[in-house]
């Protein structure tokens, strides 16, 4: 699916043109949420737009593991490893996603919910490995801001 956005200061109301070749349950519940008719899928409306193989995945946030900055690129992991790449830089995309999401170093955020253990390693940072198995560090710059979070 190709996505196109047009950002115009003129038009008075947001509209949404999808031209499909036959309606399906996923595009009902897709307008549906759009129209902010689906209370069932409010919660789902902070969606994280990602593409992987050129196709656009909606990813709900408590799916997601880390999100890393890497070669200038953005990219998700999910809880299955599964690596998608996203189009906002590293701090929109914090701004984006609910409290239990948290910054650990310049190019990682992780999600709280999804940390498997943690390690002390060298130089006052600490080892994270999540439950999908990726691993990364927690920089001393933003290990406090990590313990409070997680009431360590």
């Amino acid at each position: 699916m190709r996505v196109e956005i047009e950002v115009n200061p003129d038009i008075a109301e947001e509209t949404a043109i999808l031209r499909v070749p036959k309606m399906t349950p996923e595009l009902l519940t897709l307008v549906e949420i759009l129209e902010g008719t689906n209370s069932q899928e409010a919660d789902k409306s902070m969606m994280l737009v990602a593409k992987k193989d050129d196709k656009v995945f909606l990813i709900e946030p408590d799916k997601v593991d880390i999100i890393r900055s890497e070669g200038g690129k953005i990219t998700l992991y999910d809880h299955k490893a599964q690596e998608y790449m996203l189009a906002k830089s590293l701090s929109d995309v914090l701004e984006q996603l609910p409290n239990h999401f948290v910054r650990i170093s310049k190019s990682s955020i992780v999600n709280t919910n999804r940390v498997d253990h943690l390690s002390n390693s060298f130089d006052r940072t600490m080892y994270i490995i999540m439950e999908n198995g990726i691993h990364d560090y927690i920089t001393r710059n933003y290990l406090g801001d990590f313990k409070k979070r997680l009431g360590m």
